[in-house]
């Protein structure tokens, strides 16, 4: 995963607030004061007017420089549990499963230490891989709930439904029950929605499975050209008026070598000073490892080329977006000579554009 820390700009934010500390350091600081001008009065009044101040100046400094120390410990026990919360949600993915290979970054809104709704996962059912992307609709610690919400429905059907449609169509179910489940004045639930992309990757086969819930569409990099793999979009999980419309699926080549990358909004919506978003398709065709003839080099490391985008997006922008940003980008590696002639494990042979729905 490349260190996206170096992006980043100094930390900032309200500080939090210490109403006892802080009043506690001035009455120390009064005192101190108080004491430093009354004795010296009394024996020479001319060193009054000259000591106080450096006195004053010093304790000053001594006191500021224990609330800073404070505040940065403070910070970092905030960051560290943050951290561990979002490790826990959001599991690294692992840099090679199955016939793929895996690199990923996220960013949360607003920084280290704080948490988001953008979310991925990766799970293995036999010789398939499944991956998910997705955002939660809205900001902050209450979209949170969410996220974990979807990743544990993933989690737990990813691995068991027999095909694409049908994990789709758990998901959507899953995620309405905990919408009914959670307390309303928390959030309208007719606000509570998540936009998800599901791809499937079978081993044997020379193609991938895609279903859409409203989420931008994935990149392609393949021999050279670059392009996005556009679809017939569901709706996205949640949203009860259109919950009749189904699920759509979508396949579309994954050749050996093919790089394929994945995002949320918020690498697409970052805007630079005129006001003009990030131009994806523009900018991927001067990326580095998109213009690699694959004749003459090796599939792209891929932390270097999710490290090329953001210094790309940072360009762009003068800083990483305000948004959420997660992206995955993944790799199809050659597979043995009988996996790709189709051994009679193989799972997931259906290819009909409709799926139903449970």
């Amino acid at each position: 995963m490349p260190d996206i820390e170096q992006f980043e700009e100094e930390p900032g934010g309200d500080r939090p607030r210490r109403p006892m500390a802080v009043a506690g350091s001035v009455a120390w600081i009064l005192a101190l004061i108080a004491v430093c001008v009354t004795l010296p009065f009394y024996e020479h009044p001319s060193l009054v007017c000259g000591l106080a101040p450096l006195v004053t100046a010093g304790v000053v400094a001594v006191v500021m420089g224990r609330v800073k120390d404070r505040y940065r410990h403070g910070a970092a026990r905030a960051r560290a549990v943050s951290d561990t919360v979002r490790r826990t949600l959001l599991r690294p993915l692992p840099e090679r499963i199955g016939a793929l290979e895996l690199a990923s970054v996220y960013r949360p809104c607003g920084g280290r230490g704080q948490v988001g709704g953008d979310l991925y996962a990766v799970a293995r059912r036999g010789r398939t891989t499944r991956l998910i992307i997705g955002d939660v609709c809205g900001k902050g610690l209450h979209t949170f709930e969410d996220v974990a919400a979807v990743l544990g429905a993933f989690r737990e059907w990813a691995p068991r439904a027999a095909t694409l449609g049908e994990l789709s169509a758990r998901l959507e179910e899953s995620f309405l029950r905990h919408l009914a489940e959670t307390d309303g004045a928390v959030r309208d639930t007719d606000e509570r929605f998540v936009t998800a992309l599901l791809l499937e990757v079978c081993e044997g086969e020379q193609c991938a499975r895609m279903i859409n819930h409203g989420h931008p569409p994935p990149v392609r990099a393949s021999r050279g050209d670059v392009a996005l793999v556009a679809g017939c979009p569901s709706p996205p999980l949640g949203l009860h008026a259109l919950r009749g419309c189904g699920a759509i699926e979508e396949c579309f080549e994954l050749a050996p070598g093919d790089t394929l990358l994945l995002y949320t909004d918020g690498l697409v919506e970052a805007r630079d000073a005129a006001g003009d978003c990030y131009p994806l398709l523009d900018r991927a065709t001067a990326w580095r490892w998109v213009r690699q003839d694959p004749a003459h080099h090796e599939c792209p490391c891929l932390t270097d080329a999710l490290g090329e985008i953001l210094r790309d997006l940072v360009r762009h922008a003068g800083a990483l977006p305000e948004d959420d940003l997660a992206m995955v980008a993944l790799t199809r590696t050659k597979e043995p000579a009988a996996a790709l002639s189709g051994t009679p494990g193989t799972v997931f042979r259906e290819g009909t554009g409709q799926l139903r729905q449970d």
